[in-house]
């Protein structure tokens, strides 16, 4: 399997900062979004994914972690633009965790996993990766299944949230939810904003549905919302 990682990214989301794509053989079919509105499929990341995904571009895991380990001191950097982590499917490959764990060291390295972490060595070893500097984000598909993964006190919390999301909203258990600033305001980046990889926010960051399925994706958010 290849993994691919671009030294400078030109989303205008992320900022120029590094960010990788790991092959599509690592999404969880967990995922409600996958096949069903993912932004990666169905945006330009596709192509790049698709190589990527069939081998055509990118690396060995164990070259990707030289390159992140060759990354400067204090270098912010997003793993998997596209992509899930290390793992076929909806496993979670705890061995190749831990070595792109250690690569990270003295970076400040953030992602997002859909992956269902089903055993507890697969929930111990993401909350040793966050604790270590690599922040995982749980991605949850509405504000109710937020809750849920806020329950299991391992990492932090994104959640999609419908299109029309409140700047500032609470899940039903009274969790803050905070839109994606890159979202409600102008010229903010993750480059600038870094919110994703506070691993002690006091705030689930949500992202408001977009892409060409948006009102699809923004329909599944649509449970447990309560505005302020």
């Amino acid at each position: 399997m290849q993994f691919a990682l671009t030294p400078k990214a030109h989303n205008t989301k992320t900022g120029p900062i590094p960010v990788s794509t790991s092959t599509a053989k690592t999404c969880p079919s967990a995922c409600p979004l996958k096949n069903a509105g993912c932004y990666a499929e169905t945006s330009h990341l596709l192509l790049h994914w698709r190589a990527v995904t069939e081998g055509k571009k990118g690396v060995s895991f164990k070259e990707f972690c030289n390159q992140i380990a060759g990354l400067p001191e204090g270098q912010l950097w997003r793993h998997n633009q596209a992509g899930d982590l290390p793992g076929v499917g909806n496993r979670l490959a705890i061995g190749q965790l831990r070595d792109l764990v250690r690569a990270n060291r003295g970076k400040r390295g953030f992602t997002y996993t859909h992956k269902p972490l089903t055993t507890k060595d697969e929930q111990r070893a993401v909350a040793d990766a966050v604790k270590e500097g690599f922040t995982i984000n749980l991605s949850a598909n509405s504000l109710e299944h937020a809750d849920d993964l806020m329950k299991l006190g391992i990492a932090p919390v994104v959640s999609v949230v419908p299109v029309d999301q409140p700047e500032v909203s609470y899940t039903p258990d009274g969790h803050k939810v905070i839109v994606c600033p890159a979202q409600t305001r102008d010229k903010v980046q993750c480059k600038t904003c870094a919110l994703c990889y506070q691993k002690d926010r006091p705030c689930i960051v949500g992202f408001r549905a977009h892409g060409v399925r948006t009102r699809m994706v923004s329909e599944m958010a649509k449970q447990g919302t309560k505005s302020v």
